[in-house]
C-alpha cells in the first residue's frame, strides 16, 4: 500500500443524512484490500460502475496506475454518469497538466448530481490533497462541509488526513466528531477502534462493543477487537475471536499476522508457525512475519533452520522498520545453539546497544549462553550485571555467576578443539574467580550452606591431587555450619557424604605419606560416618579394612 493513501469516506445515500453500509466499501477503508477487490469484483456484473471504481482505487493504492486508469475507463463506459470514474481519471490529468486537471475537477463538482454528492466532494478533495494543490483542496472540502453539513464524512477525511500526518490524537478527535454527526454510521468507530486498539484498548473495546450493540453481525468489528484484546495481553481471547471470524483464504495478511501474533504469545509456537508459513506463501518478504517465524523456530527448537530463518530476517529490506533488542537476542540465541558464539555475541552487542534499560538484558544473554554450552561466556555477560548494578547485585546473582564460572572451568578441559595447555590455564582462571565469587557469598549469608559447599568444591578442582589440602577449611566450615542446624543428617544427607568423602581420602593420603597415628583415626573415624549415611559405601568399607588389618600384618611379619 502507498505510503500516504488516504481512506476516501463513502457510502452516502444520496440525498440523505442517513447512511448505508456498504461492506466492500468499509474493507477499502479500513485498508483491508484484499478482501474489499474480492467484494468488488464478486459485485462487478451487479454493479459495474461502482465496482470499477473501487477496483482502480484499489490498484492504485497498491502502486498499479495502469490498472487502476483501466478500471475508471471501464467504469465510465459503464455509466458515463456516476461521476467517481470520471474523478479518478482526472487524478491523472492533474498531475499531467495541472490546469487542466483542476477544470476537469471543477467541471464534476459543478455538475447538477454532484453538487450535494458528498462521495464526489469528499472524492475532488482527496485528490487534491494527495497531489499537494493546497488551495484547492481547503476549497474542496469547504464545499463539502458546505454541501453536508451534518456529514460525518468531512471529520472522517480530516482525520484520514491526521493519521497520516501521524497525529493519532487528533485523528480520533476527527473520528468522535464523525460519530457525534451519526451515531448509526459504524465506520469511524471502526477507524477509532484502530487508532485506539494500539493506544488505549480497553477504550477500543469499548468503541467495538457499541458496534455490536448496534449490528452484532457486522464482520469488521472482530478483528480489531482481537487486536486490542491482544494489545492488553488477554490472547486467549484474541484467539477466540480469530477462530471465529479468520479465514485462511479470504482473511488479508495483517488480520493473519495478528492472530499469529496471538498464538506465539500464548507459547502455541508449533501452531504459530504453521500459520506464519502460509503468511509467508502469500508475503514472502512481509518483516513481521519474518519476525514472527524466526521467534517461532528458536522456541521450537527448530534450531538448525532457525538460523537459515534469522538470516533471511534480517536479509530484508528495513524499509520503515526497525530492529528491536528481541530481534537480535533471538539470532544471537539462534547462533549460540548452532555452536557459533562469536557471531552470536556479535548479534548480543547489537542488542545492547540500543536498550535502554541493559541490565537484566545482561542476565538474559548469560542465561542463554550458559544454556547453550557456554558458560564462561555466559558468566562474563552476569559480571557485566554484577558491575553495572554498582554493589547493590542480590547474592543469588553471584551464586548464578559463580556456578557458571564453576562450571566453564570443566567445560573449557573437555574442550578438544583448544590447545591443553590454554585449557587447564583458563580453567585455573575461571576457578578462582569462581572461589572469589562464592567467597562473596559466605561473607554475605554466612549461615547458608551453598557459599561454603560451592568454595570447597571449586578448591577441590584447584587441587585436583588434594596434595595442598585446598578445599579442607571449607569443608570443615560447611561441617560445622550443617551440624548446627536440626536434622543435619536427614536435610543435608548428600552434602555429608561429600564432606567425608573428602575428609577421609585427605587423611588417607596423609597417613600414606607421613604414617601418623592420628591421621590414620581420622581416616576411620569419617569412614565410619560414611557408613552411617551409606552402609555400602564400597570405599569407606576398603579404607578401614586396609588401616585396621595393618597391626596384624605388622606383628605376622615379626
Amino acid at each position: 500500500m502507498k505510503k500516504h493513501f488516504i481512506s476516501l469516506c463513502v457510502g452516502v445515500v444520496f440525498g440523505s443524512t442517513a447512511f448505508a453500509q456498504n461492506l466492500g466499501v468499509d474493507y477499502f477503508l479500513t485498508g483491508q484490500l484484499d478482501k474489499a477487490q474480492e467484494f468488488f469484483e464478486s459485485k462487478l456484473d451487479e454493479n459495474p460502475a461502482e465496482s470499477s471504481y473501487y477496483l482502480g482505487e484499489i490498484a492504485y493504492a497498491l502502486g498499479d496506475t495502469a490498472q487502476a486508469r483501466a478500471c475508471y475507463e471501464k467504469g465510465v463506459a459503464a455509466n458515463p454518469e456516476y461521476a467517481l470514474n470520471r474523478v479518478g481519471l482526472a487524478r491523472f490529468l492533474l498531475k499531467a497538466d495541472q490546469k487542466a486537471g483542476i477544470k476537469a475537477l471543477t467541471d464534476i463538482s459543478k455538475e447538477k448530481d454532484s453538487k450535494k454528492n458528498m462521495e464526489v466532494l469528499i472524492a475532488i478533495a482527496k485528490i487534491y490533497y494527495e497531489s499537494g494543490v493546497v488551495a484547492m483542496y481547503e476549497k474542496a472540502l469547504s464545499n463539502a462541509e458546505k454541501a453536508g453539513k451534518n456529514s460525518p464524512l468531512v471529520p472522517m477525511l480530516r482525520g484520514d488526513i491526521l493519521k497520516i500526518k501521524e497525529d493519532m490524537g487528533g485523528a480520533a478527535g476527527e473520528y468522535e466528531q464523525a460519530i457525534n454527526l451519526n451515531e448509526k454510521y459504524l465506520l469511524p468507530y471502526i477507524k477509532a477502534a484502530q487508532i485506539y486498539a494500539d493506544i488505549n484498548p480497553n477504550f477500543a473495546i469499548e468503541k467495538l462493543n457499541t458496534v455490536l450493540e448496534i449490528d452484532s453481525t457486522y464482520p469488521l468489528t472482530n478483528r480489531y477487537m482481537a487486536r486490542a484484546y491482544y494489545n492488553i495481553g488477554h490472547y486467549a481471547t484474541a484467539i477466540s475471536i480469530h477462530e471465529k471470524s479468520f479465514n485462511v483464504n479470504t482473511s488479508g495478511i495483517g488480520e493473519l499476522t495478528d492472530y499469529a501474533a496471538a498464538l506465539f504469545f500464548s507459547q502455541r509456537y508449533d501452531e504459530a508457525a504453521k500459520l506464519i508459513d502460509k503468511g509467508l506463501q502469500k508475503d514472502p518478504l512481509n518483516f513481521v512475519l519474518n519476525r514472527l517465524r524466526m521467534y517461532s523456530a528458536l522456541e521450537t527448537q527448530d534450531y538448525a533452520n532457525g538460523l537459515a530463518l534469522a538470516e533471511k530476517f534480517f536479509a530484508l529490506p528495513l524499509g520503515s522498520n526497525k530492529y528491536i533488542p528481541r530481534d537480535y537476542t533471538t539470532y544471537g540465541d539462534i547462533l549460540s545453539f548452532n555452536k557459533l558464539p562469536d557471531r552470536a555475541t556479535e548479534q548480543y552487542a547489537k542488542a545492547i546497544d540500543i536498550t535502554p534499560e541493559k541490565l537484566e538484558l545482561y542476565k538474559k544473554i548469560g542465561e542463554q549462553l550458559n544454556k547453550a554450552g557456554y558458560p564462561g561466556l555466559g558468566a562474563e555477560y552476569y559480571n557485566m550485571f554484577i558491575e553495572a548494578m554498582d554493589g547493590e547485585a542480590d547474592t543469588k546473582d553471584y551464586y548464578t555467576m559463580g556456578t557458571y564460572l564453576y562450571r566453564a572451568a570443566s567445560t573449557v578441559v573437555r574442550d578438544t578443539t583448544v590447545d591443553s595447555t590454554y585449557a587447564a590455564n583458563k580453567a585455573i582462571e575461571y576457578l578462582v574467580k569462581a572461589d572469589t565469587t562464592f567467597g562473596i557469598i559466605t561473607s554475605r549469608i554466612p549461615d547458608n550452606t551453598l557459599g561454603f559447599l560451592y568454595r570447597a568444591r571449586v578448591n577441590a578442582s584447584l587441587d585436583p591431587e588434594t596434595a595442598k589440602g585446598s578445599a579442607k577449611p571449607h569443608y570443615e566450615a560447611l561441617l560445622k555450619l550443617i551440624l548446627s542446624k536440626e536434622n543435619p543428617e536427614k536435610t543435608y544427607r548428600k552434602e555429608l557424604l561429600e564432606i567425608y568423602q573428602y575428609l577421609s581420602y585427605y587423611y588417607y593420603l596423609q597417613f600414606d605419606n607421613q604414617g601418623k597415628n592420628e591421621d590414620k583415626v581420622q581416616v576411620i573415624a569419617y569412614s565410619n560416618k560414611i557408613l552411617e549415611i551409606n552402609p555400602d559405601n564400597a570405599i569407606a568399607k576398603q579404607l578401614i579394612e586396609a588401616l585396621t588389618a595393618a597391626p596384624e600384618n605388622e606383628k605376622k611379619k615379626k
